[in-house]
């Protein structure tokens, strides 16, 4: 249990981490675009809420998926325990949701410093 745990926290973290330098280089490339887009009459607002949604599906995919992978591989261990695993699984959910966003979180504070220094 331990392992499958260390492992499934390596990933975790492994994965946000790829997904975010990701981010991060692609919010250093679009720089130039913040500038013409306020110059065209977008405001800081409008930016932002165009920066959240592409965080959202940027990590909210990789999230929807990992999330349901540990339903169906809990469930499928309920086959070989023979027991129910609600709590763990929904622990773990919860834990990996929340890493997640934290990801997420630190991705659009990034590009509001990008977006910051573009304009």
């Amino acid at each position: 249990m331990f392992i499958v745990g260390f492992l499934g926290l390596n990933f975790l973290i492994t994965s946000g981490c790829v997904l975010y330098f990701k981010q991060m280089d692609e919010g250093e490339d679009e720089k130039g675009s913040y500038t013409i887009l306020r110059k065209l009459g977008f405001t800081r607002g409008d930016l932002l809420r165009g920066i959240q949604g592409k965080q959202l599906l940027n990590f909210g995919i990789p999230l929807l998926i990992g999330l349901l992978h540990s339903y169906f591989a809990v469930k499928s261990g309920w086959f070989f325990f023979g027991t129910e695993l609600w709590t763990p699984m929904l622990i773990v959910m919860g834990l990996y949701a929340a890493f997640y966003s934290i990801f997420g979180l630190l991705s659009v504070l990034y590009y509001k410093k990008i977006m910051k220094e573009a304009l």
